[in-house]
């Protein structure tokens, strides 16, 4: 094992459990279309994500699997896809204009399956945490947790914001306690 690559997932972990407490628990008070420093840094969240999952995978090493690599792959073409979205909402946020970028035919399928494919994509991350035991096995069910409740936001209607945020601790501690975990 490459000890930057522990470093560097390390640190990423920790880093992306952070940004994604303080980013929703921002746009939790802002209103409808969110605030723009809360899309911003959820944004670097989802950004430094994909680093999570190539180096967290990495350092579990083969015991990880066929789960451990479905769920890099999977969750990081979700996550790359929910990073644009987020791109977007970060427009949305300065102006309602910005929504229909999301209503063309080309980009409601995107939109749709995009954060779908994340939820996959985290959903097998954790189990492979818990699976494989290199990480904290609590790591991994916070994440599951976490990954869970926040997609179950998406059905809550005006308590979304909310949900999300309870989602995003759950989701950031098991990210934290996973980095915090890695022996580089």
């Amino acid at each position: 094992m490459n000890q930057s690559i522990a470093l560097l997932g390390k640190i990423t972990s920790i880093l992306a459990g952070i940004l994604l407490i303080i980013a929703h628990t921002l746009n939790l008070w802002a209103g409808h279309y969110g605030s723009t420093s809360g899309s911003l840094l959820t944004f670097l969240a989802h950004l430094i994500l994909i680093f999570v999952f190539f180096c967290l995978t990495i350092y579990q090493g083969e015991t990880s699997g066929v789960i451990g690599f479905l769920a890099m792959l999977i969750g990081n073409i979700g996550n790359i896809i929910v990073t644009a979205i987020v791109y977007v909402e970060m427009a949305e946020a300065s102006t309602e204009r910005a929504s229909f970028v999301f209503t063309t035919e080309v980009n409601e399928p995107i939109h749709t399956f995009g954060p779908l494919l994340f939820v996959i994509g985290m959903i097998l991350f954790a189990v492979s945490i818990i699976r494989v035991k290199v990480l904290p096995t609590f790591s991994g069910y916070l994440l599951l947790i976490g990954t869970i409740v926040f997609a179950a936001a998406s059905v809550a209607g005006d308590y979304q914001t909310i949900i999300e945020v309870l989602g995003a601790v759950f989701t950031g501690a098991g990210l934290i306690v996973a980095g915090i975990k890695v022996k580089s």
